[in-house]
């Protein structure tokens, strides 16, 4: 029976829930990010080696969201993500180590922990609303990730200058632990129709993708999340370090940039979601990238002379698009694949992103090297621009 008619109740517990986990995610996997002035000098590496740690991360995010729709069959969404908390917080303890090693293998952790959650929330939240009418309410849960990247923005830093960047680490993995003991409530309403009996491990690991890659406008959809998600991560991942070197500020005040960014995330989450609801989807999703790669091309003027209302009101710019993108995404997978077929195109959509997550900072770490800034922020906002046509001119097809 499907959870619709169930009560709001029910769908407030499994968006508050959902929500919260993967922000605390989102939050881990930002945090080095934040932390990379500081941690780079413990470190011994270049601040701008920071997109090498990305691509490892969504390498983790990548394998472990082509599993997901199994783990979720049999444990449920909510154990599910419990169990994300608990791989993020070992990742942010190893982060803690201050070795290099360890810090890689962070990475990884803090990657399989970022995997499922998409295809846990999307599995939950289809069965309780309507086709049609899901961007709005998948667009508050998605209002997680600005939510975590705010909190690692604005909490993360003034925590590194009480106790140190390693400090901050592991304050923040006990409070992922905590988290995951503070919804166990919640297990036995939202994970009942979960099967123990199911096979974890896929015959067929790559069957996600093979699917959405069958449909015309799932394709279309996953190529855009794949180009989208590089975007954000390639400059997001960035932020913090690009504004101390390119505008000479300190870490705090590029942090309260990138919290801004979050902030502003959040709001035009909830507002895209409410547009795509009343008009086309289709539409709302190619805009997005355009105002993404409007805001990147003008990062390239940023300079020492850019004061920090300037900055800021470019990074609510980025943060208006380039991290608000996901709720519309997510919902147009949901209204294309239906219920039956949810969790297998949600996950391999999202393999899809965080194959994009993976390569686009990498390959702008690359150009930074050999180019700087300049060469590499174009190349990025080139692509997302095309994409957003391309999304458009695809998805607007019956």
């Amino acid at each position: 029976m499907s959870d619709a008619g169930r009560g709001p109740k029910l769908l407030v517990a499994a968006v508050a829930t959902m929500l919260t986990t993967y922000a605390l995610v989102i939050m881990a996997s930002m945090t080095l990010p934040v932390l990379a002035p500081d941690a780079a000098r413990t470190l011994d590496v270049p601040a701008r080696y920071i997109g090498i740690y990305t691509s490892i991360l969504y390498c983790g995010a990548a394998l472990s969201s082509l599993v997901a729709p199994h783990l979720i069959t049999r444990y449920g969404a909510l154990r599910t993500s419990q169990g994300t908390v608990v791989l993020a917080a070992l990742g942010l303890f190893a982060l803690a180590s201050a070795s290099l090693p360890l810090v890689v293998l962070s990475a990884m952790l803090i990657g399989l922990a970022y995997g499922p959650g998409n295809t846990a929330s999307n599995r939950l939240l289809t069965t309780m609303t309507e086709p049609g009418k899901r961007s709005g309410v998948f667009s508050i849960k998605q209002t997680s990730v600005p939510i975590g990247g705010a909190i690692a923005g604005l909490v993360v830093p003034p925590l590194a200058l009480l106790w140190g960047w390693q400090g901050a680490a592991a304050a923040m993995g006990l409070v992922c632990l905590a988290c995951a003991v503070a919804v166990q409530p919640w297990r036995a309403p939202l994970d009942r129709q979960r099967d123990a009996a199911h096979r974890v491990v896929p015959a067929n690991p790559v069957a996600p993708v093979a699917f959405v890659m069958s449909d015309t406008r799932l394709r279309a959809l996953a190529l855009t999340g794949l180009v989208y998600s590089g975007m954000q991560y390639a400059f997001g991942a960035i932020m913090v370090a690009f504004f101390v070197e390119r505008a000479g500020i300190g870490a705090v005040e590029a942090g309260l940039v990138l919290s801004a960014a979050m902030v502003a995330s959040v709001i035009f989450r909830l507002a895209w979601g409410y547009i795509a609801d009343h008009t086309n989807p289709a539409a709302v999703m190619g805009l997005i990238g355009l105002l993404t790669a409007g805001s990147v091309v003008t990062a390239i003027f940023v300079d020492p002379r850019w004061s920090i209302p300037a900055l800021v009101a470019l990074g609510c710019w980025f943060g208006a698009a380039g991290f608000s993108w996901n709720g519309v995404f997510l919902a147009l997978i949901a209204d294309l694949a239906g219920p039956k077929n949810v969790s297998t195109a949600t996950s391999g959509a999202m393999t899809m992103v965080f194959m994009g997550s993976l390569s686009f900072p990498a390959a702008f770490t690359g150009l930074l090297l050999l180019s700087g800034y300049e060469l590499a922020l174009a190349g990025v906002a080139a692509v997302t621009a095309l994409m957003a046509i391309y999304a458009w001119l695809q998805l607007r097809k019956p």
